[in-house]
Order: C-alpha cells, then sequence, then structure tokens
C-alpha cells in the first residue's frame, strides 16, 4: 500500500472518529468539499502545508501512518 493510500485511509478514519463529515473537515481546513474528497480518497496528494493542517486537525500521527507487517 502506498503512502497516499495510507494517508488517505488515516484520513477517512480520524475524521470519522471525530465525528466529523466531509463538510465540516473541509470548512476547518479552509478548503473545498470537492478537494477534501479528493485528498481522502487517494486522489490527490495535499501539498506540505495542508498535510501539516491536516494532520493538526484530525490529531493523525506519524504512528498511525507506518505500514503494517
Amino acid at each position: 500500500m502506498s503512502i497516499l493510500q495510507r494517508f488517505s485511509d488515516e484520513i477517512r478514519r480520524s475524521r470519522k472518529q471525530l465525528g466529523l463529515t466531509q463538510e465540516q473537515a473541509a470548512e476547518s481546513l479552509s478548503i473545498s468539499v470537492r478537494w477534501f474528497q479528493y485528498i481522502e480518497s487517494g486522489k490527490r496528494m495535499p501539498s506540505t502545508i495542508l498535510t501539516l493542517n491536516i494532520i493538526a486537525v484530525l490529531g493523525i500521527q506519524g504512528k498511525d501512518l507506518r505500514e503494517e507487517k
């Protein structure tokens, strides 16, 4: 599994765990819902700054992105 797919899976998991809709998450990040959907589905990679914002808003930890063995 690619890092992009692991990241997008973690975004989805974290968002749902926080009880946020895609719309609410996108609003928190000041991006469009469509852009958030592209990122969450793994169709697009966000910029470094947006990646850091996503990590902060959704509380994603680096250990959550490690490849499972």
